[in-house]
């Protein structure tokens, strides 16, 4: 019941919010006397769901699924050393028409976040929070990571390239893994500065349909090449 009363007043709120009449809409419109289940998607100044997209604290199916796994992976090894001013939780950052963009989806599961603890590395996915095991972390510099971990599915290499230290963000490639022998490499950002960029809400309550935004292709190569 709680959790529906969290919900009902998350609509409404969005709903609200998405009313105003300086509310930017990238696709559909929420208007006074419309229909509240109606998906939208619009962008978000208010900062009303970034405190939704920096939420890193597990619910009863997060932990059921974290620990089963972290099982498998022990023992840990010593725990890591990580400088105080190095980010420890990142969050996926987007592009659109040039402009760097927070993204709430529609379905929670595709809103993908990376963490390193002491001892182990959380990757947040459609499956839940699934933990490595931190082997071996080193710093080239105060903006460069490399992390060597196991998880329960592969081999992991994390790379952190910090691109823009002012706004905390980096450059996050993960992978070659025994599965895949290229890259993924994805742009995110330090979550203690979300508060620098808006937000693009996916708004769908009676749905999980993904509606589709054609973000921008990212230009890596350029971004690590500036630096």
């Amino acid at each position: 019941m709680k959790r529906y009363i969290s919900l009902l007043a998350l609509i409404i709120s969005y709903t609200t919010f998405a009313q105003h009449a300086d509310t930017a809409f990238v696709k559909g419109e929420l208007t006074e006397g419309s229909n509240p289940g109606s998906p939208a998607i619009f962008i978000d100044t208010s900062g009303r769901a970034k405190r939704e997209l920096t939420n890193f604290v597990f619910n009863h199916y997060d932990s059921a699924t974290y620990f089963e796994q972290l099982k498998r992976l022990r023992p840990l090894k010593h725990k890591k050393t990580v400088p105080e001013n190095f980010p420890r939780k990142w969050i996926v950052l987007y592009q659109l028409k040039g402009k760097n963009y927070l993204y709430r989806p529609c379905d929670w599961g595709y809103h993908f976040r990376f963490e390193i603890t002491d001892s182990t590395t959380i990757n947040y996915t459609m499956e839940g929070p699934e933990p490595g095991r931190l082997d071996k972390i080193s710093f080239p510099s105060k903006t460069h990571a490399i992390i060597e971990a196991t998880n329960y599915w592969e081999g992991r290499r994390v790379e952190i390239k910090l691109v823009d230290t002012a706004k905390g963000i980096a450059v996050v490639t993960f992978g070659p893994t025994k599965y895949r022998e290229g890259v993924n490499r994805v742009l995110m950002v330090d979550a203690k500065k979300v508060h620098l960029f808006p937000i693009i809400v996916n708004y769908c309550p009676t749905s999980k349909v993904q509606e589709i935004i054609d973000f921008d292709k990212i230009d890596f190569k350029s971004l690590l090449k500036e630096q």
